[in-house]
């Protein structure tokens, strides 16, 4: 009889724990300001069942807190993305003088204003760049700092990755990753962890003296993460793209909320191949559609005439939707929405082999 009293009282306790809070009334006469308003169903909870075994009453009191559990749980609204309607129309939007040879770009919001900003990662440091009114305009530099790594490509390589609000650059001739952010109004940025993080969670290391991770059998020269797209019907998208020599492989995953909790549940959507391609390239939904389109280069020695191709994934990778050619080499992608109006713009940047100073084209 005591157990019982025990699990009723508990569960008298979680009905009350689990109820909407109210105003509590006035407490007077003896013993006011001193707990005489406390919740009734947990002192009789604890007071009574103080000598019933714990593990009892909580195996016993179990599905009544997994239900209470769940219907506290918010339920996940699918918001389908809203298409638009996408005008290839490629101008040159000016150049930049680099100072250094070109590894990476990522664009981002890191200053949380709404409209992205494109890094441009060389050997040396981490250029933020912005649009406005549709020409170049330069936000800041910061350089890597901090010990040389001991053994670099002879070309060489970089990743940038968002992570936690900042941008993780990595160049290979330094031994440490810059953690860039912005202080205010200025870029900052400290060295962070031994390179290369490839994706969130993720990092790979250069085999050493070369300019690709994997092995010599199967070099990786690229690898890039999506985990903020959504397909048609709303449901969360994460795109994992590899470009293994000159074969890029994507694949995704359409996600769920896990029912009474906050994990998502994913399982296997699509994987698509696309051979001959370079090693810049990059994963976005251009035109909001639910279906990611992959953005590719040639796989051309450099030097020679480049080109960036745009292709639906899972549609018809021969014809494409979009193609540009350029007399010099393709160095980087990035799509930003650098307006903040709402519309993505695609960005290349083009140089001549060799060169530091590279042109930057808006596609659409």
């Amino acid at each position: 009889m005591r157990a019982l009293r025990a699990v009723l009282a508990t569960l008298a306790g979680l009905v009350v724990a689990a109820a909407p809070a109210q105003p509590a009334p006035p407490v007077v006469g003896p013993g006011a300001g001193h707990g005489a308003g406390r919740d009734v169903g947990r002192d009789v909870g604890r007071d009574v069942g103080r000598d019933v075994d714990d593990g009892f009453v909580a195996r016993l009191t179990a599905p009544v807190r997994a239900a209470l559990a769940a219907g506290r749980a918010p339920a996940l609204v699918l918001v389908p993305p809203v298409p638009l309607t996408v005008t290839w129309r490629p101008v040159r939007l000016g150049a930049i003088e680099l100072g250094a040879a070109l590894v990476a770009v990522r664009a981002a919001d890191l200053d949380g204003d709404g409209a992205g900003e494109l890094y441009a990662v060389t050997a040396r440091e981490v250029i933020a760049l912005g649009l406005a009114g549709g020409k170049l305009k330069e936000l800041g530099r910061v350089p890597f700092e901090g010990p040389l790594a001991v053994t670099a490509p002879r070309e060489p390589v970089g990743t940038a990755v968002v992570d936690a609000g900042a941008l993780v650059a990595a160049a290979s001739p330094w031994a440490r990753e810059l953690r860039v952010t912005w202080d205010g109004t200025t870029l900052a940025a400290r060295a962070a962890d031994a390179p290369f993080l490839v994706c969130p969670g993720e990092r790979l290391a250069l085999v050493p003296g070369r300019n690709h991770f994997g092995d010599l059998a199967a070099p990786v020269l690229g690898v890039r993460c999506r985990a903020d797209l959504v397909a048609a019907d709303g449901r969360p998208l994460v795109i994992r793209a590899v470009l293994t020599g000159t074969v890029l492989t994507v694949s995704g995953e359409v996600c769920a909320l896990a029912s009474g909790s906050r994990a998502r549940a994913c399982e296997p959507a699509f994987t698509h191949t696309y051979k001959d391609h370079g090693a810049v390239f990059e994963i976005a939904d251009v035109d909001r559609d639910g279906t990611p389109e992959v953005l590719v280069t040639g796989a051309g020695a450099p030097g020679e005439p480049d080109a960036v191709k745009v292709m639906s994934v899972g549609g018809d990778d021969k014809k494409g939707r979009f193609r540009k050619q350029f007399t010099g080499g393709v160095v980087g992608l990035a799509v930003l929405d650098a307006d903040a109006d709402g519309a993505p713009e695609v960005l290349a940047l083009v140089r001549l082999v060799g060169a530091t100073r590279v042109d930057v084209w808006r596609l659409d």
